[in-house]
């Protein structure tokens, strides 16, 4: 007689998921599902043109991959297929992104790996925790991206608020910033950052810098000056010999969002011999995970190493199109609370916003749909604002739902 087998229930595949629940998507589940042929999509995540549609007007990056589909049979012959292009692809994030300086190079390591910047952002966080085994957590600044909560889960990490004050940082984890900050728009005052470079100067462990906004803290200047200004935070810290690690997000500055292609993870060491440890681990790392070039990853790289101008002129565009919904805003916005939101310390594609109760489905029944954050905050994506005659109507709509101040957790760090 055979032995009955005991079931094992696998508890680990029903762990409680822990994390928030992805407002963005319910904000466009709501906005596809209303038929008004005037209804506007604040809630998007997108780069969006000034007709309201999602912007189309990026050539560089589908020109490569268009060419690399028709000689697709060659690319899957190849074992690593961007070697030719590794190189001039680094140097291209490394000088005409990040603006690191070419005397830093040797002991920078860049890998590039699928998934837009929050593969590079994954990859990032891989490394580190890899060499720290003590880390339990991501310090996060309060309100962030929530993509950070699927990125912590899926390695088993939990998630803490950064303080202001960078002394109480949370034991026994990695602090992760961003230049702009993901939602509310706060840009950190250059002296923040120079305390923050002080505070992670005397650390061991590396500090996660997460970009993939590079020029929309500051498109209202022209191209080549946005782009400097808005590495100031990271030259900051590298000045600063703080150890960091980025992860350089290609997706929203370049209009890649339908293929995702790879971002670049940025392994900024204090030495050349620390480089190439780092080389090997990153080498490692790559082998047990998206460690493999992607087609449309190796298309960006390409467009990278043989036309960077396009890729710029790209960039630029969308920059004068951020800056114009920005004007648009702030125009229409003067004289109300609302305003303050489009002066001096804000910038990029999205605003965190304090509102009355209900404003969500207060707006929706306007046909205006937003992100939900709390009960008294909401996220726009400022982009999403048509210029033209509908702009004024739906700036004042939200105009009459916004309230006076943000909370005090989102006071920027190191302050």
């Amino acid at each position: 007689m055979a032995k009955k087998t005991k079931t094992i229930t696998q508890n680990s595949l029903g762990r409680k998921w822990g994390g928030t629940l992805d407002q963005n998507l319910a904000a466009n589940q709501r906005f596809s599902a209303d038929t008004d042929s005037k209804k506007i999509n604040l809630g998007v995540g997108t780069n969006v043109g000034a007709d309201g549609k999602p912007w189309n007007q990026a050539t560089a990056f589908p020109a490569s991959l268009s060419q690399l589909v028709n000689d697709i049979g060659d690319v899957c012959g190849s074992y690593n297929p961007a070697k030719d292009v590794q190189q001039a692809a680094a140097e291209f994030v490394l000088g005409q992104q990040l603006k690191l300086p070419s005397s830093i190079w040797n002991r920078c390591v860049t890998s590039f790996t699928a998934g837009g910047g929050s593969g590079a952002v994954g990859r990032a966080i891989d490394f580190v925790t890899a060499q720290h085994a003590d880390i339990q957590h991501l310090n996060l600044q309060r309100y962030s991206w929530v993509g950070y909560d699927s990125i912590a889960y899926n390695r088993g990490l939990s998630t803490q608020s950064i303080p202001i004050d960078l002394s109480k940082l949370p034991r026994k984890g990695l602090d992760v910033l961003q230049t702009i900050h993901n939602g509310s728009g706060l840009l950190v005052p250059t002296k923040n950052w120079k305390r923050a470079g002080k505070v992670f100067a005397r650390r061991d462990q590396p500090v996660i810098m997460d970009i993939p906004y590079t020029g929309f803290d500051h498109a209202e200047l022209p191209y080549d000056e946005a782009v400097d200004r808005s590495a100031e935070p990271l030259l900051t810290l590298v000045d600063a010999g703080a150890p960091v690690v980025v992860g350089f997000g290609p997706t929203k500055i370049f209009n890649t969002f339908k293929y995702r292609p790879g971002g670049a993870t940025v392994v900024i060491c204090r030495t050349e011999k620390e480089a190439g440890h780092a080389r090997n681990r990153m080498m490692s790392n790559a082998r047990g995970s998206t460690g493999f070039i992607d087609i449309a990853t190796y298309a960006l790289m390409k467009a990278m190493a043989e036309n960077p101008e396009g890729l710029k002129s790209d960039h630029s565009k969308i920059l004068q199109r951020l800056n114009q919904a920005e004007q648009d805003w702030a125009k229409y916005a003067a004289g109300t609370p609302l305003a303050e939101f489009f002066g001096p310390g804000y910038g990029g594609l999205f605003r965190i916003l304090p509102v009355q109760p209900d404003t969500v489905e207060a707006l929706a029944e306007q046909h205006i749909h937003v992100v939900y954050v709390d009960k008294s905050l909401i996220r726009i994506n400022i982009m999403g604002l048509p210029h033209g005659d509908q702009a004024e109507e739906v700036v004042h709509a939200v105009a009459n739902r916004c309230t006076e101040k943000l909370p005090k957790a989102l006071r920027p760090f190191a302050a």
